[in-house]
């Protein structure tokens, strides 16, 4: 998949996260693994600057097996905090979109999806 082709796709999971209804958030940020041999994962932000809370996350693997209906998303916090969600196939990718409800601190927001060892990271940074 082309590196233009990815960006339009985090852009527009983090547009179809924002329709979901918007809730103050730290300013829109994504990021994806450049590792194409391997599983290729992004995360995405999206909201205003000037907030702890990311609002809406989203996190896709581009490239996952083809029988692969569902997988497992590790989530990873700047304070540390962890947690699991359970992403779906959405046009030939696994995506997990979610509002977490946390305050955050400054630092990396990181998504492993099972079975790979690359993961995803946004900087979160607040600012008032």
């Amino acid at each position: 998949m082309k590196r233009s082709s990815l960006r339009a796709l985090v852009v527009a999971a983090a547009t179809l996260a924002g329709t979901a209804g918007a809730l103050p958030a730290q300013a829109a940020a994504s990021a994806c693994t450049h590792h194409f041999s391997g599983p290729q994962i992004c995360i995405s932000t999206d909201g205003e600057p000037g907030s702890a809370n990311p609002g809406h996350v989203t996190t896709a693997w581009t490239n996952p097996p083809k029988n692969r209906r569902t997988a497992t998303v590790h989530i990873k916090e700047p304070d540390g905090f962890r947690y699991t969600v359970k992403a779906h196939r959405v046009r030939g990718q696994l995506v997990a979109s979610f509002a977490p409800g946390r305050l955050m601190e400054d630092g990396k927001l990181c998504a492993r999806y099972a079975g790979s060892s690359r993961m995803a990271c946004v900087q979160i940074i607040n600012r008032m």
